[in-house]
């Protein structure tokens, strides 16, 4: 994938129009702020849509991941509560809990869903043929179950969690948004190798968090040597963060693709090979 033509400008296309979508939702912004509560966002609704959201079920889905602990699962259930994306149904004969998603958080999915695909639209065209479906309630569940399915099995394959660019970003608050940030920057190369203008305090501003855990982060940053600082205060995104970005990015727009050619394989209504055309991809990854 990292070596397609237009990867450059699909993952651009990505990071800016996450920024977006989390800027026009503050809830779904929320949810963007670290790995924990996206996964877990996720997981919910992938919960929903293969046999019911419960805490031990979201345990269960956090523990076989390795992403997060099973005792993080009730925060992050709450927490969803608290953003109005997740209601009670009711109790079962066990008097088990029994949760569902809001009309919000379906509307906020949708968004989200559309924001990715939009980018790997870039690389495939053909996937226009999923977002004219994308407003059924059968195309966003199916959606739902495929990127669960799919992230669930690729961090049991090989879980990064301890590797320093998560620990340093992803796992931190407000993380995953300066990533976007920095993958929003120019278009090609991906990610860019210009100095990038930063303000610790209009980034705190733009994302809601004080300016010393912005300043902490990338202080951290660059002692793990991903980023190096110029007199004016720019940052200059050094190559060891800029192969982790190219490649997240990467496994993401794979990802994209694989729901969108299996999300139309799973359709009701049978389509022509002409109508699907979706190019090979060989991704480039390192192993």
């Amino acid at each position: 994938m990292a070596g397609h033509a237009r990867f450059d400008r699909a993952a651009h296309a990505l990071a800016a129009n996450m920024l977006e979508a989390g800027a026009e939702n503050e809830a779904l912004d929320g949810i963007f702020k670290d790995a924990g509560r996206y996964v877990c966002a996720m997981w919910a609704m992938y919960a929903h849509v293969t046999g019911g959201l419960t805490l031990p079920r979201l345990k269960e889905i956090c523990a076989a991941s390795g992403l997060l602990s099973p005792g993080r699962a009730r925060a992050l259930l709450l927490y969803l509560r608290y953003l109005g994306y997740v209601e009670s149904a009711g109790r079962d004969g066990n008097k088990l809990a029994h949760y569902v998603p809001t009309e919000d958080f379906l509307r906020a999915w949708r968004k989200h869903f559309r924001a990715a695909l939009g980018a790997a639209r870039v690389i495939e065209p053909a996937v226009d043929l999923i977002l004219q479906q994308l407003d059924e309630p059968a195309t966003l569940e199916t959606l739902a179950r495929l990127q669960g399915e799919e992230f669930l099995a690729a961090t049991r394959a090989s879980p990064a969690t301890d590797a320093p660019y998560f620990r340093v970003f992803l796992n931190r608050y407000a993380g995953i948004q300066i990533i976007m940030c920095f993958g929003a920057e120019g278009c090609e190369p991906f990610p860019t190798r210009e100095p990038i203008a930063f303000s610790a305090a209009a980034i705190a501003k733009r994302f809601r968090v004080s300016r010393i855990h912005i300043k902490r982060m990338m202080d951290q940053a660059e002692r793990e040597g991903f980023v190096s600082r110029k007199g004016d205060g720019a940052i200059v995104l050094e190559e060891s963060l800029r192969a982790a970005i190219r490649e997240s990015y990467a496994m993401q727009l794979t990802r994209l693709l694989s729901q969108s050619a299996r999300a139309l394989s799973a359709s009701c209504e049978p389509l022509s090979p002409q109508e699907v055309s979706f190019s090979p991809v060989q991704p480039s990854l390192p192993p």
